[in-house]
Parts: C-alpha cells; sequence; structure tokens
C-alpha cells in the first residue's frame, strides 16, 4: 500500500483532490451523450456507475460501454463500480455474483481501478483485492451509509480495516443530520491523515449540509471529490466546473 497511487497519470493522494465524474446512465447511448459532456469539463478520472445501466450482467452487453469509455477517454483513469442496494446503489445482487461480476470486469482489462463495498465481507473484498492487483488494476475499498453519520472512531476503524484487507485507497461516504455530523467526518478524515497515513482516503458527507466536506479535502486529506458533468450519483455532488473553481481557490 502506498500513501500515493498512481494510476495512468493521475496521482491520487497528492495535491488538491482529484476530481472524478461518475456516469449513471441505463443505455449506451446515454453514455456516449455523458461522454461529450465530460470532455468538455475538468476532470481527472471518470467512475462508470455500471449498477445504473440494463442488463448489466450479460457480457455482451457490458463489454460495449466498456470499450467506448476507453477508447474515448484514454488518458483517463476509469474506475468501475457496482454500487449495490444494501450501499445506496440501485442494484440488487448476492455476494456471490457481485464478486463474479467484478473479477470478469478486472479480467477485461478496460479498467484502471474497481469499487468493491466493505459489507460484502472480508473474503469477498480480499478475493477482489487478489484479482485486482494480478491484472493491475487498483482497488476502492468503501462503505456508505445513508441513514446517519457514524462515531468519529467507527469510521476511522472501518476505514483501518479496508487498508488491513489490501485496499489501495479507501472510501467512507455518510449522511449528516446536523453540521456537527460534517465535523464528525472531517474529524475522522483528519485522524486518517495524521494517524493512519498509508493509502489515500476519500470521505464525504452527503446532502446539502455536507457540501463542505467535497471541497475541503486537501485540508483534512480526503484525496478525491465527485464533481457531475450531467447527472448525479449521490446527493450534494457540484458541477465538476463549479467544484474545480473551489478546489484552486483552496489551494
Amino acid at each position: 500500500m502506498s500513501r500515493i497511487v498512481k494510476v495512468r497519470n493521475v496521482k491520487i493522494g497528492n495535491g488538491i483532490p482529484k476530481i472524478c465524474i461518475p456516469i449513471t446512465d441505463t443505455d449506451f447511448d446515454g453514455v456516449k451523450k455523458s461522454v461529450r459532456l465530460i470532455e468538455n469539463s475538468p476532470h481527472d478520472m471518470v467512475e462508470w456507475r455500471a449498477d445504473f445501466y440494463k442488463d448489466l450482467a450479460d457480457p455482451e452487453v457490458r463489454i460495449k460501454p466498456m470499450m467506448y469509455l476507453r477508447n474515448s477517454l484514454p488518458d483517463d483513469p476509469i474506475l468501475f463500480t457496482i454500487r449495490t442496494s444494501v450501499e445506496m446503489g440501485v442494484l440488487e445482487i448476492d455476494t456471490a455474483d457481485y464478486v463474479t461480476l467484478n473479477l470478469a470486469v478486472i479480467d477485461s482489462g478496460l479498467i484502471d481501478l474497481v469499487d468493491v463495498e466493505l459489507s460484502r465481507g472480508d473474503k469477498a473484498v480480499r478475493t477482489v483485492v487478489e484479482a485486482a492487483h494480478k491484472a493491475g488494476v487498483k482497488v476502492i475499498v468503501s462503505r456508505h451509509n445513508n441513514i446517519n453519520t457514524p462515531d468519529r472512531d467507527v469510521i476511522v476503524g472501518n476505514l483501518c480495516q479496508m487498508q488491513d484487507l489490501g485496499a489501495d485507497i479507501v472510501k467512507f461516504a455518510v449522511t449528516p443530520r446536523s453540521e456537527r455530523d460534517v465535523l464528525r467526518l472531517l474529524d475522522a478524515t483528519l485522524a486518517m491523515k495524521e494517524d493512519h497515513n498509508t493509502t489515500p482516503v476519500i470521505t464525504m458527507s452527503m446532502g446539502k449540509l455536507g457540501v463542505i466536506s467535497r471541497i475541503c479535502g486537501e485540508v483534512f486529506g480526503s484525496a478525491v471529490t465527485f464533481g457531475t458533468a450531467g447527472k448525479a450519483s449521490a446527493p450534494g455532488q457540484l458541477p465538476a466546473n463549479q467544484l474545480s473553481i473551489y478546489l484552486k481557490s483552496l489551494n
């Protein structure tokens, strides 16, 4: 594990937070439209939120957008994410199929990073991490809480668990119910920066209340922030153009 993770020419964990734009379209025509918007927006990497895509389990269906993304954005790190309904996504899938699908995508050679949910269990995470690393693919292990903001020690403990499981990058997203919830998330992020700085960390407090957490990552230690070029994949995401201005003004 490394405090700075290089994916193509992007150094995650170094300098201002990197802007990642999610693609949440349900079909190939939508993906093509999103790519055109992304090409004209400031960004460092792209996330394909494949859980939105229709008939994703069919290899012939999913290979088409994957090849298009790779060919259209040859220099951009591409993150593949299946966000399940358990963690604020839209796909209903059991753990065995979840692992199988991620392994197939890793084997395609068309992605640079894969997101794996911590809630799928240590065994599933380790299986995906091992396969990804053999293929030269980086792994983000993530946790998403759409109900509240856990205690600081719970957030830190989960992020450290992700590191222990071999994640290259660790991520925790929470839902704030008050201003102090946002402060708790930022405090946990800073604790990772100060005491567990072995991998890049991504954190955000979602919704309007937590927007500040998407901007101040360089101060507290969050390495990536998600901005939009069209539809958002989570509440509180700012347009990438606007986000870029804020990040540069704080640098």
